[in-house]
């Protein structure tokens, strides 16, 4: 994602601001920037001027680094208004990459991929490469999101033929960083590492000392997948003596609950403990309920069910705490996933009809076809002594097609001939 930018009008008095937003939020203090763009923002509106538009991404950004994916979409809908209105191409096309990293934090990868492609037509038309090597990037995060490993690969190789050709450093160190998460998820650690060492050395060089300390903690994530704890822990601890200098909140709570994983790990269950309480602490001051719902969603795939449910019931207390609708809806969702995994399925069932009655009320059609497919699939679930609901399950599936603007003859074909699969296999069964 491309990173926060000043706004390019010398004479507006609001410039002041912009910097001190930039400063502020390169040291990782987004309250303080969100507080000065929001200054910068009022005098833009006062004097009418359009440059606030930069601005509007801007926070837009802040609320994409906060978690808070329905408000960054939101100021970028606000910006793009206006660079639409405007014929600014260029600017367009900055924030539809924007609104992509927002889609692709809801895990909406269909959107995610829907709007780099509107920015990549105008990248390629104006014969944009940096901003092109961006997009690339940024499909790159999507696939491996969609866990499309070699199609990440490809995309992150894009981005770095153009970054590496046009000395763009800062690019190339992120895009190294991007590689070897990739190379880790494929087990292949050495690589890991060596993508990493180039970003490093490419930070040290440029003084970014935020972006050294993510990489650190990257080494800490490789470690800890090659079972090499006490490495894992001395990394995350060289990443974490950076963001208490730093005063980075977000990447100190981020660095907690990692160091929880790795006592987890060698069995230190109070240590475990102190590590996640401390990080929780901050993410729920900061209102980060996204980060919490990862949590649990980790400890959900290791089979802490239990520590799950309370992860997720606190995700759901914080989204409703800053009256995020948006979070509020994927903490049912979760729990809803969570209760059916655990075969309680009339727990799960409740959780996926607040779900959907929230994202209804939101206007949030697509994710609300979504919960409706849910609920059809647990009709379909079948227990001892509890038959499968075909009537149930064809009345939602038949209402996640008929609330869905894009559905297609073919899309109610497939729902019968699932139907009717599901009968043969029950028939068959007796």
């Amino acid at each position: 994602m491309s990173d926060f930018t000043e706004s390019s009008n010398d004479d507006t008095p609001a410039l002041a601001y912009c910097k001190q937003a930039k400063e502020a939020f390169d040291r990782g203090d987004l309250e303080e920037a969100e507080e000065l763009c929001l200054k910068a923002a009022k005098l833009y509106e006062q004097a009418g001027e359009d440059e606030v538009s930069v601005v509007y991404d801007q926070l837009g950004l802040i609320a994409y680094w906060q978690g808070d994916f329905d408000g960054a979409e939101q100021w970028y809908q606000k910006a793009l208004e206006i660079e639409e209105r405007n014929g600014d191409k260029h600017g367009a096309a900055k924030t539809y990459h924007y609104l992509s990293a927002a889609a692709n934090g809801r895990q909406d990868f269909e959107s995610a991929e829907k709007w780099l492609r509107k920015s990549l037509r105008i990248n390629e038309k104006q014969g944009d490469e940096i901003g092109a090597a961006e997009n690339y990037h940024q499909l790159g995060l999507v696939a491996y999101g969609r866990g499309d490993l070699d199609a990440a690969d490809e995309w992150y190789r894009k981005s770095l033929e153009i970054e590496e050709r046009n000395d763009n450093e800062h690019g190339a160190a992120l895009t190294y960083n991007n590689m070897s998460a990739v190379s880790n998820a494929r087990g292949d650690f050495e690589a890991a590492e060596e993508w990493l060492w180039k970003s490093i050395h490419i930070k040290e060089k440029l003084g970014d000392e935020a972006g050294t300390a993510r990489s650190y903690h990257q080494l800490g994530v490789v470690a800890r997948t090659r079972q090499d704890f006490d490495a894992a822990k001395q990394w995350y601890f060289k990443s974490l003596e950076i963001e208490e200098k730093l005063n980075d909140e977000i990447g100190m709570a981020k660095t907690y609950c990692n160091l929880s994983d790795v006592a987890r790990d060698q069995n230190s269950n109070e240590d475990a403990k102190e590590w996640l309480r401390k990080g929780l602490q901050i993410f729920e001051e900061k209102g980060d309920a996204n980060a919490v719902l990862h949590l649990g969603s980790n400890a959900a795939q290791r089979g802490d069910f239990g520590d799950a449910e309370k992860l997720y019931r606190k995700s759901l207390e914080i989204a409703k705490n800053n009256e995020s609708d948006e979070h509020e809806a994927r903490c049912y969702l979760y729990l809803g996933s969570l209760a059916c995994q655990q075969g309680d399925y009339e727990a799960s069932k409740k959780w996926y009809e607040k779900s959907l009655e929230t994202h209804e009320k939101r206007g949030d059609i697509d994710r609300a076809a979504k919960c409706c497919t849910s609920l059809g699939n647990l009709c379909l679930a079948k227990t001892p002594g509890q038959p499968r609901d075909f009537e149930s399950a064809k009345k939602w599936f038949g209402k996640s097609l008929e609330i869905d603007d894009d559905t297609k003859w073919w899309d109610w074909l497939l729902l019968y001939a699932r139907l009717w699969r599901y009968k043969f296999l029950d028939v068959f069964s007796k």
